[in-house]
This record gives structure tokens, C-alpha cells and sequence, in this order.
């Protein structure tokens, strides 16, 4: 069976976002929701259906599924691949503008919907104590400072941590695993040989067979694939840009460091070393780009190398 990166949010957005597979929807919400001890919910409708005219060439992360239930909750569901702390800005940004756009000027505030909020996030969040860094599940609602059981749960903000997940994964029991839904989703989104884990995640989750038919068309469709292919270039320049501007932010801090008292010739002995290692992770990281065949016009612009230079490669 052919693999790919199953956390790709154009691919997320076919799986879970298309009509007439609202169950799979509702399956994923429940299971996230169940996971933190909060209610099902059920007769899901999708606002944002999946198109792939719509989807094609994007060239910004967006919201990747929008539904609502019966009752007016409103559900909003993304995958973030890369980012860090400032990606929870992000979502109460989302919810603040989906709020406001419920309501036309004059309408009675009453009427907004409770907002439902879920990221299953590819990096760690650095939030809380020690403990609260550590969960793998971040669930936040309003809740009062002296009685955390009084709370509001207008807005639900969940956080799924991915690779928090994965470790417990490898832990897991057949028992724990069959238990929590959320466990069979995360092994879905991950795991490297999708095939030889089919009969778990059936054994895990009723909705599974029909997740992997939903998978083996779309691999198999040429215009899905293309445009998958397309994003998954866009995604990866978008990886490693944040990863150089992590390593020039080092390098930026180091600097400064030395400007404040370290003797000139050691400063520049390690900046040296730094501007080394810089180049060498541009030199790797346009390896493993010139592997995915990706254009090397593209592979220039992003690691800053020239062609020539990664021609050579």
C-alpha cells in the first residue's frame, strides 16, 4: 500500500471534511471529546465541505474543517504541523472571528454558538507547570481561579500533542487501546506501515474500515495526489524555514553574548564554528529536498544555496 504523510492537512481535510462521510467526523470529535471526559456529540454537518479546486495551491495553513451539531455547537478542527507557544494565539483568534462572524450588527450576542475548538498539533506546547507541559491532552474552558469546578464551557480549547501520544502508544495495552478511540486516530496518523497495522486499528475503532478505503482512493486518484504533492512541498519549505530561523536565532543570541565581555578571539572562533554548522544543516537539508525531487529553483530559495552548489549535491 502506498504511504504517505497522513498528517497532511490537505489529505486531513478529504478524510474527515467531505459529505456524506459526516461519521468520520463525528468519530474523530468523539473520540477527542471522550478522551477528556466530556459528552458525544452527534448529527454533525459540515460547514467547509472539501473541495479540491478550493484546496489546490494553498499557500497558507487554514482552518482545515468546519462543522456544526443540531443543538448549535459550532466545531472547529485544524492540523499544525510546525510551530510553537504563539500557535494558541492563533486559535483564540479563530474562535474570537468565528464568534464575530455569527452575529450581524444589532443581532442579539444570546444566539452565539458554543465553540468547540480542536488542534492535533505535530510539536510540543510549553504551557503550565511541569506536570501540565508534560499532558498529552491540553483541554482549556473559562473556569473560575478559586473553584476550577465552576467553569464555562462556551469555549472548548483542545490541544492534541501527537508525539506526546506516540510514547504513549508504544506503551499501550490491546485493552487501553480498544478503549480510547483517540489512541487509534493518533496510530492512523502515524504509523509507518499503514498495512501491516490495518487489524489494530479495526480491532480499535469500528470507523477504521472505511477510513482506510477512504485513504487507498485517495493514493490512488492522480489529482488528489498531485495536489497533495504540491502542499507537501509547500509544507516541508515551510519545516525547514522555521528551522533555519530557530538555528540564526541561536546563532543571533550567541552573538550577543559575546558582545557583552567575551575576548574578541574566542568570539570569533565559535562564530566560526556556528556559521559551520549552519551550512552544514543548509547542505543536508537540500540533500534530502534534491531526494524528494523536489525543483531546485524551489530548494535554492529556501535554503539560500545556489544552484550550482546544489547541483553538486
Amino acid at each position: 500500500m502506498k504511504e504517505i504523510n497522513r498528517l497532511n492537512d490537505l489529505f486531513v481535510r478529504y478524510l474527515i471534511g467531505k459529505e456524506g462521510d459526516e461519521d468520520i467526523l463525528e468519530n474523530i470529535v468523539n473520540a477527542v471529546l471522550n478522551d477528556a471526559g466530556l459528552e458525544s456529540v452527534s448529527n454533525l454537518e459540515i460547514i467547509n465541505p472539501y473541495n479540491l479546486p478550493e484546496n489546490e495551491n494553498l499557500k497558507e495553513s487554514i482552518l482545515d474543517v468546519k462543522a456544526k451539531t443540531k443543538d448549535g455547537k459550532k466545531i472547529l478542527i485544524e492540523i499544525q504541523l510546525v510551530g510553537n507557544n504563539n500557535f494558541i494565539k492563533r486559535i483564540l483568534y479563530y474562535i474570537a472571528k468565528n464568534v464575530a462572524s455569527e452575529l450581524k450588527e444589532n443581532e442579539n450576542y444570546i444566539n452565539i454558538s458554543q465553540m468547540i475548538s480542536i488542534s492535533f498539533l505535530n510539536f510540543n506546547l510549553n504551557i503550565g507547570s511541569e506536570t501540565d507541559i508534560r499532558k498529552e491532552h491540553k483541554c482549556l474552558t473559562f473556569a473560575d481561579i478559586y473553584n476550577p469546578t465552576l467553569r464555562l464551557d462556551d469555549f472548548q480549547i483542545h490541544f492534541i500533542e501527537i508525539k506526546r501520544f506516540m510514547e504513549i502508544l508504544k506503551n499501550a495495552s490491546i485493552d487501553e487501546y480498544n478503549k480510547n478511540k483517540l489512541l487509534s486516530w493518533i496510530d492512523f496518523f502515524t504509523t509507518k506501515d499503514l498495512e501491516k497495522s490495518i487489524n489494530k486499528l479495526i480491532g480499535g475503532n469500528i470507523i477504521m474500515p472505511k477510513v482506510i478505503d477512504k485513504y487507498k482512493r485517495f493514493v490512488a486518484d492522480e489529482k488528489e495526489m498531485s495536489a497533495y504533492n504540491e502542499r507537501d512541498t509547500f509544507l516541508y519549505g515551510q519545516s525547514v524555514m522555521l528551522q533555519y530561523e530557530r538555528e540564526e536565532g541561536k546563532k543571533e543570541g550567541i552573538e550577543i553574548g559575546f558582545k557583552q565581555g567575551i575576548e574578541k578571539g574566542i568570539e570569533k572562533g565559535i562564530e566560526k564554528g556556528i556559521e559551520k554548522g549552519t551550512k552544514e544543516t543548509l547542505i543536508s537539508t537540500a540533500k534530502n529536498m534534491k531526494n524528494k525531487n523536489i525543483d531546485i529553483e524551489l530548494i535554492s530559495e529556501i535554503t539560500g544555496l545556489s544552484i550550482e552548489e546544489i547541483c553538486k549535491l
